[in-house]
Parts: structure tokens; C-alpha cells; sequence
């Protein structure tokens, strides 16, 4: 059927009307278009939630155990650098340089002999400090949280080191070797240079049972998180190594 032309002559196709839908298909099909226009269901989002929380408890307790291993081996390294820095410090000086380590508080630092300090008697100088002598505020650096000195569980030091498992001997006011050196600090370890850059005993007894000064034998610093024990020696010649073994009283030391 056509309608007659419109005015520019144009053949007008009636317009054809779809049949109507059932009123049971149209409101199936509106639910369904609705449904996907709102994203996930409820039990979809439930199933996600479930999957991601299986998934983090597998992954959280592996992260934080490795985070912490991090921790304690950065501890252990920064007293290998800086057990280093001692031995560079004495030897440029001619003086002596120390590791201090507070093995309660958990610090540590550099400390250089100060021939001029103590109106000329000489004294311990932090490194970095403006004091001429190391007073009770001076600087330290603090070990990471959970990390301690101590070797826990461990029985044995590292092969070649040290005789029997222990830390660095105490610290003292003098220097190795000094005649007055008498007074120690409870609680310290500290790993001591002499001015040819050689680990230094503070002991006046020595731990090798002679006269202070002597080649120090048992040079080490030890620090745990409980789960791992890392060792910083040093032996007589004065090569600083870095170690690591479990916290087991069957320690297995490698060499770092």
C-alpha cells in the first residue's frame, strides 16, 4: 500500500507497527536487563571476599617473616660497616676506634680515642658528636625493632672464629693496652682497633690470659629476633666477617 507523494515527490511507506510482546516476556527480559546493569551479585561478592582473605593469610605470615629477616640482617650488616669504619678511623688517627655496644639498651656507635680530651688524659669521643668526650647524650643508633643482641639458642660460633660462643669483650674507659685501664662497663661489648688498624683486647687481663693490648681473639657481635641469629667477627688478622644461622641449638652457620 502506498500514500500519495508529499510535496517534493517523495513516495511515503506506511508505517508498520511490531506486535506487541507478551506481558510475561517483557518483564522477563526487564529483570535480566536490570540485573546486568547493576554489576555483581551479592554471593559473587562474597566468593571474591572469601578467595582474597585465604589468599592474604598464606601470604601475610611469609611477608612479615621475611620483613623481619630484612631487619635483623640490616642490623648485622651496619656493624660490619661499622666495625669497618673503626678499623679505618684508628689506623688514619693513630689512635684507637671502637665499636660500643650496649647490649641492654639494644644501641650501638663509633667511638674514636681522643688524645686532647679529658684536659689531656685522653678519652672516648662518639663519632659525630660535638662533645669532646662521650657523655650520656651523645648519638647512638638503635638496632630494629624486635632485634636484640644475644645468639639465643645457638651453642657454637662460626667455624674459625671465636673458641666458645660469645660477645666481643666489655668495654672499658681506656684504651687496650693502657696502663690505667682498669675500669669496665657492664653489659658492653666492644670490638677495638689499635693505630695499626689490628683488633686490640681492652681486657688489662686479656682474654688470652696475657697483658692488655693483645691481638683481640674474640672479637664478635651477635644479634637475634629470635627466629635467626646473625654474627659479626673478627678475627685476629682483622677480616670482618658476617655469618647467619638459625636459632637452633643445631646451628648451621653460613658464611653471609
Amino acid at each position: 500500500m502506498h500514500l500519495p507523494p508529499n510535496e517534493l515527490g517523495q513516495s511515503i511507506l506506511p508505517v508498520r507497527k511490531c506486535p506487541a510482546l507478551p506481558p510475561s516476556r517483557i518483564s522477563k527480559d526487564g529483570r535480566a536487563a536490570v540485573l546486568a546493569m547493576n554489576g555483581f551479585s551479592l554471593i559473587e561478592m562474597v566468593l571474591v571476599v572469601a578467595i582474597s582473605i585465604s589468599v592474604a593469610a598464606f601470604a601475610v605470615p611469609k611477608l612479615v617473616t621475611l620483613q623481619q629477616t630484612l631487619r635483623t640482617g640490616g642490623d648485622s650488616r651496619n656493624l660490619a660497616g661499622l666495625i669497618a669504619e673503626a678499623k679505618m678511623r684508628a689506623a688514619a688517627d693513630f689512635t684507637h676506634a671502637r665499636v660500643y655496644a650496649n647490649l641492654t639498651a639494644g644501641t650501638y656507635h663509633l667511638e674514636v680515642w681522643n688524645k686532647s680530651g679529658n684536659s689531656g688524659a685522653g678519652c672516648w669521643r662518639t663519632d659525630g658528636d660535638t662533645n669532646a668526650c662521650t657523655v650520656a647524650g651523645s648519638p647512638v643508633t638503635n638496632l630494629s625493632s624486635s632485634v636484640s643482641f644475644g645468639y639465643g639458642n645457638v651453642t657454637a660460633p662460626p667455624a674459625n672464629t671465636e673458641t666458645t660462643i660469645g660477645q666481643a669483650p666489655l668495654c672499658y674507659t681506656g684504651y687496650a693496652g693502657e696502663s690505667t685501664n682498669t675500669t669496665s662497663t657492664a653489659n658492653t661489648a666492644c670490638i677495638e682497633f689499635n693505630s695499626r688498624g689490628a683488633p686490640s683486647d681492652p681486657d688489662p687481663g686479656g682474654s688470652a690470659g696475657a697483658a692488655g693490648g693483645v691481638p683481640d681473639t674474640t672479637g664478635a657481635l651477635y644479634v637475634t629476633d629470635g627466629s635467626s641469629v646473625y654474627a659479626t667477627t673478627v678475627l685476629a688478622t682483622g677480616m670482618i666477617q658476617n655469618w647467619y644461622s638459625p636459632n637452633t641449638s643445631t646451628q648451621t652457620w653460613k658464611q653471609r
